[in-house]
């Protein structure tokens, strides 16, 4: 099995971070205009490519070993995170007089089932995780995609891409073949593959090396990605939506994540000003995707309260920073008291 060797590199972080502002931007509805669709087209399929680039799995590990160190990075704040959110909702709602046990049931369902949809691509679709709690739905789903995508690798070896056929085939089945969305995204997960595939060949090739080399590549790449996405649309992978094409949808993934490394890669080398803070926010992905839409709701009530409309495009900007600084602030304490711990101990 190769084992992918690339020690953290910055414009990785930057890469995440600018898939995170995208979401963020995305979630707080704020309009681009156009490039709204572009963005769309892979902001979270990125997320995908770029664990495949960081993929690596020691000689000596086992099955057992790597599944207990993914699940304690992803699962663990997923069930941590699912209960802060159950009891805010629980408290909230007792307070308010309005709680009723049945709906506070489903709202647990959604937490188990790990998805926001029921059925893909309904006009009145049934919400699972409806209450902050929606973009968590990719902590399960990142986690069963590391786990089968090493499965793959250890079992088939070099032979790996026939695995990863295999699964994404199962996947376009799944897609057209089977009504309701997979708990804890697995019909995703297996569409996933190919992406994870090529972020580790990617890595293994250093790809930015290659493409200082071949300047042409960029806009080749440019080319490829405005042209998919005209033509397939953006797509919602965590409702089962790739647009008119799966596979079309991927090409624009990849070509997208190419470019977003690329432009990481600049502000990394030349724009050392932005590139430290985008490097900080992209270190802080988890606690940033799993506490923004907190953070929205209660901007968007103290903004109601002092009489300003939270609609408004630059109030939504100052939202959207709020959604990064504080998961920000909140994820550099956490290690800080981690560290002080380690210390004592």
């Amino acid at each position: 099995m190769k084992v992918n060797k690339n020690s953290r590199k910055g414009h990785l972080d930057i890469a995440k971070a600018i898939g995170l502002i995208i979401v963020l931007i995305n979630h707080m509805e704020l309009s681009l205009g156009g490039l709204n669709r572009y963005f769309g087209a892979f902001y979270v399929s990125e997320f995908f490519l770029l664990a495949g680039l960081t993929f690596r799995v020691k000689e000596t590990e086992t099955t057992k070993e790597f599944m207990i160190k993914k699940a304690k990075r992803l699962l663990l704040p997923y069930a941590g995170y699912s209960i802060f959110y159950l009891i805010w909702y629980g408290v909230r709602a007792i307070a308010s007089g309005s709680f009723q046990g049945m709906d506070f049931l489903k709202k647990l369902i959604g937490c188990i089932y790990a998805r926001n949809y029921l059925f893909p691509g309904k006009e009145n679709p049934v919400y699972l995780m409806e209450f902050m709690n929606a973009p968590m739905w990719f902590l399960p789903a990142l986690f069963l995609s590391l786990v089968l995508y090493y499965l793959i690798s250890k079992y088939l070896g070099k032979k790996k891409v026939y695995g990863v056929a295999v699964a994404y085939g199962a996947a376009v089945v799944i897609h057209y073949f089977v009504p309701v969305l997979l708990p804890w995204s697995i019909d995703t997960v297996l569409a996933m593959m190919p992406l994870l595939y090529l972020g580790e060949w990617l890595g293994t090739v250093e790809y930015i090396e290659i493409a200082k080399k071949k300047w042409w590549h960029v806009p080749v790449v440019l080319v490829i990605f405005l042209l998919s996405v005209y033509w397939n649309g953006a797509g919602n992978i965590s409702v089962g939506d790739y647009g008119k094409s799966m596979v079309v949808f991927l090409v624009a993934s990849c070509t997208g994540t190419l470019l977003c490394i690329q432009t990481a890669y600049f502000i990394e080398k030349y724009l050392h000003f932005l590139g430290k803070p985008l490097m900080i926010v992209g270190m802080s992905t988890l606690d940033i995707l799993c506490l923004h839409l907190f953070v929205f709701a209660l901007m968007q009530t103290a903004f109601q309260i002092v009489g300003m409309d939270s609609n408004n495009g630059f109030v939504k900007l100052i939202i959207i920073i709020m959604g990064l600084l504080v998961p920000v602030i909140f994820s550099n304490i956490v290690k800080l008291g981690k560290k002080k711990n380690k210390k004592k101990d």
